[in-house]
């Protein structure tokens, strides 16, 4: 795997009515990946498995907190805690094939294992940031199904699974403790040779990058440096243009 860092250091003059200039990208495809999920509260033996009959599980919609019905009737500290497991199955847009595929969550409460069709996929811890999920080697094409499992442990007493530390954050006197996967969820489909997304959490990836400095107020100027992340999973060279 290639990784290069392009940066791009434009002087802008901002005037009215001026105009933009687009270049031409590989195509890739974000697609909202919120609907049809299914959730059972507590522990579900073989959670992980594609052969789970999970017809009778609650049909959700995210995001999700499981115990959202409590938000208004008790205090923070007074907020049900525990286990849950979230399920979703689904297929790959056509046109997937050779393509790099990851799953984006904005975010969980609080720590989750994640399996695709039955394996372990990753692990995140924090409860806090977004991360992302690199399955790419592990999803099936279209219009073969997949099978989505995450175990999510919303526990105030959670301890990082390789430190056995906590998080000074998880306290039950000010932060609310909404469980599950209570944030958006998103499915990234890209070019082999390909932009990186702002996930450094689990992807170790840092996206694009934009700052203004040197502002010129009087005459209406800043320079603006734009920097991108590129990384090259084609197995040959690449010219690219950024």
């Amino acid at each position: 795997m290639t990784r290069h860092l392009l940066s791009l250091t434009l002087l802008l003059t901002f005037l009215a009515g001026g105009s933009s200039a687009q270049a031409a990208a590989p195509e890739r495809g974000r697609y909202n990946f919120n609907s049809d999920w299914s959730i059972k509260l507590g522990e579900a033996e073989g959670g992980e498995a594609p052969s789970l009959a999970d017809e009778d599980w609650k049909k959700i919609t995210l995001p999700h907190a499981w115990n959202e019905d409590e938000a208004f009737k008790a205090d923070i500290a007074e907020l049900p805690t525990g286990k849950a497991w979230y399920r979703k199955h689904f297929k790959l847009p056509a046109g997937s094939v050779g393509k790099k595929v990851f799953l984006e969550f904005e975010g969980i409460r609080h720590g989750g294992e994640f399996y695709l069709n039955g394996e372990w996929i990753g692990r995140h811890e924090n409860g806090v940031m977004a991360f992302g999920l690199d399955i790419t080697d592990k999803v099936k094409a279209a219009p073969e199904e997949n099978v989505l499992a995450a175990y999510i442990d919303s526990s105030w007493h959670y301890h990082e699974r390789d430190s056995n530390s906590g998080y000074e954050w998880n306290d039950r006197n000010f932060y609310a403790n909404y469980g599950g996967i209570n944030k958006n969820v998103v499915l990234h489909i890209t070019d082999r040779v390909y932009q990186t997304l702002p996930l450094y959490s689990n992807l170790g990836t840092t996206g694009v990058y934009v700052y203004a400095q040197d502002f010129d107020l009087e005459a209406k100027k800043v320079k603006i440096t734009a920097e991108s992340e590129v990384r090259n999973e084609s197995g040959k060279a690449v010219n690219m243009r950024y």
